[in-house]
């Protein structure tokens, strides 16, 4: 009986040894960010003051944490989880009631794989991760987190490479829930880059090229046209940035795109250019920024001139694309009320940013001048047309508490017109808010 006892002993310790072994073979880093704030707000989803906001504050917040699990600088897990809190929301996904016990409120936002062939350059990213192509302000096509496999490699000094693929949709299930498979249900999209680094000029030309079945059912617009089921699309583009001036730089989008079903019913191509000047001072950093995206036409939904867009991540401030000093962002409060979205098609834009403006320590002030003007034709069926524009001014002030905590304060304020709304009685009435809140780096 002894000498059992001391060989399960033997064996307990043996297998803790290995365990412990095993575990510290991994390295875990976490890394991540809390915001949190309360915001005051008039007509700033409507523009309209005939109707009353009813609530017109809130206080709302966010966290992520990354898990990184590294086995050596070749090869890495990632975990990325979101918890969204709305300050009072008693639902169940979100509970920010008494009691802040929401079930189901903790989202996966990464979940993905990622290593590097031994003796090469080659890296492999698959699973749940952020994917974009190229951009100044964000992509207007394609940037946003999705399931995906993507390869890159440096090639040389000079030269670079990378391909993906990412399914955006895969309905093996009908209305019933029993499997449905080889309906032709599916949406995805692959992307090829190769970015050239030159000296003081880097340049990524890329192109994308998209695919959706007959019964993919995801009724996806553009200025309200329906552009997904049985269909293809391909996008061109380029990106760039001049640095051998600095500190005077510039950076450059050129995106053409088309889209068409295989019917013929629908044909689509347009195109997006956006340009940016940045000086930087020794007390803030001054940027120019234009942009141009083609809209919608008076030819009738199955002829249009519009760019095709498929998980866009575009966004220039919080009215104009949702960009927000916090990172719980929502949708952009001026383009989606006049039916533009927040992709940046149907806009042009210019505008001045002044960043890094700094004459206390600790304390820096972002400010941004944003016009917008239709690009749609005046007879189409567009609510903001090259008739309408919009103005916008969005102050930040941030205080660093700490080297990793910031007290931001954000202030807002939009006035626009739109003849397609006003024809329906609807005023486009000025918005403003502000908000007070608190944002941690870890």
């Amino acid at each position: 009986m002894k000498t059992r006892f001391i060989i399960q002993c033997a064996m307990a310790f043996t297998l803790c040894m290995a365990l412990a072994t095993g575990a510290s073979a991994t390295e875990l880093k976490v890394r991540g960010n809390l915001d949190m704030y309360g915001m005051w707000s008039a007509n700033l989803i409507d523009h309209n003051s005939d109707v009353p906001d009813g609530d017109n504050y809130f206080t709302t917040q966010r966290m992520r944490t990354y898990f990184d699990y590294v086995a050596n600088e070749n090869l890495k897990a990632v975990l990325g989880l979101e918890i969204d809190n709305v300050w009072g929301d008693n639902t169940d996904n979100i509970g920010g009631d008494w009691g802040t016990d929401g079930k189901g409120n903790i989202e996966v936002k990464h979940a993905y794989l990622n290593f590097t062939l031994p003796d090469t350059t080659v890296n492999v990213q698959a699973g749940l991760q952020y994917v974009a192509l190229p951009s100044v302000f964000g992509h207007p096509v394609f940037d946003d987190d999705a399931a995906a496999i993507t390869v890159s490699a440096q090639i040389n000094d000079m030269f670079g490479l990378a391909v993906g693929y990412t399914r955006g949709a895969d309905g093996d299930y009908n209305t019933e829930g029993t499997p449905d498979v080889g309906d032709k249900d599916d949406v995805d999209m692959a992307f090829i880059a190769a970015p050239v680094a030159l000296d003081g000029l880097t340049i990524a030309p890329y192109f994308a090229y998209a695919w959706a079945g007959a019964d993919a059912g995801l009724e996806a617009t553009t200025l309200g046209v329906p552009i997904y089921d049985d269909a293809t699309f391909l996008v061109l583009g380029a990106n760039a940035e001049l640095t051998m001036f600095d500190p005077l730089t510039f950076a450059a989008d050129l995106i053409y795109g088309q889209g068409e079903t295989d019917n013929g019913d629908l044909e689509t191509e347009g195109w997006y250019a956006a340009l940016a000047a940045s000086y930087k001072f020794d007390m803030l950093t001054a940027t120019l920024f234009s942009t141009y995206a083609t809209g919608f036409s008076d030819d009738g939904l199955d002829d249009q001139t519009i760019l095709p867009t498929l998980a866009e991540g575009w966004g220039l401030s919080p009215y104009i694309g949702g960009v927000r000093a916090f990172s719980t962002t929502y949708d952009s409060f001026a383009t989606d009320t006049l039916g533009v979205g927040s992709d940046g098609t149907g806009l042009w834009t210019v505008g001045l940013v002044l960043d890094n403006i700094s004459f206390v320590e600790k304390l820096s002030h972002k400010l941004v001048l944003a016009y917008a003007q239709g690009t749609s034709d005046e007879d189409s069926p567009a609510l903001f047309t090259e008739e309408d524009s919009g103005f916008e001014v969005y102050l930040v002030n941030k205080y660093m508490i700490f080297e990793n905590l910031a007290a931001i304060n954000e202030l807002g304020y939009f006035s626009g017109s739109s003849e397609h709304l006003e024809d329906m009685d609807y005023d486009l009435d000025a918005s403003y808010f502000t908000t007070v809140g608190f944002a941690y780096k870890f």
